[in-house]
């Protein structure tokens, strides 16, 4: 009796050493979930961690209960099974982990450098059209763009792409804003007005060899015509909108149409070095400011403007100027000397389709067309993660 009482102890631990169940749970499971972890896989594919994960922790409570009874109540050939799948699964998830990253990594990239360049010819065209209203959300895509670059540079590109793609709806609503206005400068019909104008004042100058000035707002320069040949040309500075047409005062605009200088001002005359003042508004820009805000366009208590100059620096040599026509002071001598009362001077946007602001124009569109490329290459390329297994 007593040989059977030494022998089942021996039987018993016999038994539960052999249940197929490893003594100590192995740690490259729990490794693999730990890497996953800081490789960013609960962020890139929370979904598809989170379960990893749970099996895993499913997995090691199962080894748990199963080695802590006096014998196996499970299978452990499906326990071996279910331990090689997960392994098979974590270095699977590891794996698109590092090429999900890496593609956000390239897709952030090349976000970035076209859309600070696209920022800045916002910019740039802020100078020169009616952007007033669109500087905050300016602000915003600047602001979450440099967000977008700092985060990449921490490594954190899925908040840096979704920086970035914040910072795309602000450009988009600068962008069509600003096309819109810039559309009239392809616009064949506009051309057309624009040419008849310099026709007629080229026309007026060769009839009556007298002077006139002719200026293109695209390019930004001033032309000094004498008996219809150009004499002189010279750059100009515009105001902030200045490539807009003026509509009414405070719009930063420059007036487009047929105009003619009706006084001569220097010395105590002007704040600037020198000036021509033209008659503006004529009954043309009267005409249209009236109908604005019969339209509702433009408030009642708002009052179309006038002293609208081609003058030299002002104090301290600044060029700045608003809804008139700068020119430096040696310049702006030597059109002054040659102007008088009366002297006609035409402004208008460009003559032909192939101008700057059309160029611009052209840029601004490419850039877009290839955003939306850019977008859904991204997209298919993050559907084949999404459909990794």
């Amino acid at each position: 009796m007593t040989g059977i009482l030494v022998l089942l102890p021996a039987l018993a631990f016999a038994w539960w050493g052999h249940t197929g169940y490893p003594d100590t749970f192995p740690p490259l499971l729990e490794d693999l979930d730990r890497k996953a972890w800081v490789d960013g896989a609960q962020i890139l594919f929370p979904d598809r961690y989170q379960q990893f994960h749970d099996k895993v922790l499913e997995l090691r409570s199962q080894w748990r209960t199963e080695t802590n009874h006096w014998w196996s109540t499970g299978n452990a050939e499906i326990f071996n099974q279910t331990y090689q799948q997960l392994v098979e699964e974590g270095s699977l998830l590891i794996e698109a982990s590092h090429q999900k990253s890496t593609a956000l990594r390239l897709e952030v990239e090349e976000l970035l450098e076209p859309e600070q360049a696209q920022l800045t010819r916002l910019r740039t065209l802020s100078h020169f059209f009616d952007l007033e209203a669109d500087m905050p959300a300016l602000s915003k895509a600047e602001g979450l763009l440099r967000e977008s670059t700092l985060r990449a540079q921490q490594g954190q590109y899925l908040k840096a792409r979704l920086a970035g793609e914040q910072a795309l709806k602000h450009l988009h609503l600068v962008e069509t804003h600003t096309m819109t206005q810039m559309e009239r400068y392809t616009s064949d019909t506009q051309i057309t007005l624009w040419e008849q104008w310099v026709n007629r004042t080229i026309r007026w100058s060769t009839s009556t060899a007298g002077t006139a000035v002719v200026v293109l707002k695209a390019p930004r320069r001033l032309f000094v015509y004498q008996r219809g040949r150009i004499i002189a040309d010279y750059p100009v500075s515009l105001g902030f909108s200045g490539l807009a047409d003026k509509l009414s005062e405070g719009d930063g605009a420059t007036p487009e149409g047929q105009f003619h200088v009706i006084r001569k001002k220097e010395g105590a005359g002007t704040k600037y070095y020198k000036a021509l003042l033209l008659d503006y508004p004529t009954a043309a820009h009267q005409q249209r400011f009236h109908e604005a805000q019969a339209n509702g366009l433009l408030p009642s208590d708002r009052s179309i403007g006038s002293l609208i100059e081609i003058h030299g620096e002002g104090p301290d040599n600044e060029d700045a100027t608003s809804g008139c026509i700068g020119l430096e002071n040696s310049a702006m001598d030597q059109v002054f000397d040659r102007a008088k009362t009366g002297t006609p001077v035409t402004i208008v946007g460009a003559l032909n389709t192939d101008n700057e602001v059309v160029n611009t124009l052209h840029l601004l569109k490419e850039h877009i067309q290839q955003r939306t490329e850019r977008w859904h290459r991204t997209r298919a390329l993050e559907a084949s993660f999404t459909s990794t297994k």
